[in-house]
């Protein structure tokens, strides 16, 4: 009995509130219909400035630096790989890893001087540990046809 007088309460109280909010609705959809209204809704719009989105890096954060450390799957293939700090070259690959130092919004790119000949994977084996972007074992592929790539923008927390 107490369950059904507690559901009779909430049907009691629901019920009307559901119908209402669904009037409503109903009535803005129409109202919307109205030439004037829609004018009037619209210039109200374009009128209301827009919210100013910030971009860039963070003020504490524009001298954040660490290092990427990355390593080729074979050090004969890698040898044909030269890598690039923001469109400055670091040279090729001379072993099989190498450590970057980097800054926020530093972009790493990689050219193989030999795209069609065999393909090389290189891995992000390590950062440092506030660094976003690159992330650890994210990877790019070269050589077999593809003679360019290139990992996020450097990022950190």
């Amino acid at each position: 009995m107490a369950i059904r007088r507690m559901l009779r309460m909430l049907d009691d109280g629901l019920v009307p509130v559901a119908l209402g909010t669904v009037t409503t609705l109903a009535l803005a959809q129409l109202a919307m219909q109205l030439p004037f209204v829609h004018d009037h809704v619209s210039a109200t719009i374009r009128t209301r400035p827009a919210l100013a989105v910030q971009t860039g890096t963070p003020p504490g954060l524009t001298g954040a630096s660490g290092s990427v450390m990355l390593k080729a799957d074979s050090a004969a293939r890698a040898a044909n790989v030269i890598v690039f700090r923001n469109g400055v070259s670091l040279g090729p690959f001379t072993t099989d890893e190498m450590q970057i130092l980097v800054h926020s919004g530093d972009v790493i790119s990689f050219r193989d001087t030999r795209p069609q000949g065999p393909p090389v994977t290189i891995y992000v084996t390590d950062g440092a540990s506030d660094m976003l972007y690159p992330v650890t074992g994210e990877t790019v592929s070269l050589g077999g046809g593809t003679a360019t790539a290139s990992l996020e923008p450097v990022s950190f927390f």
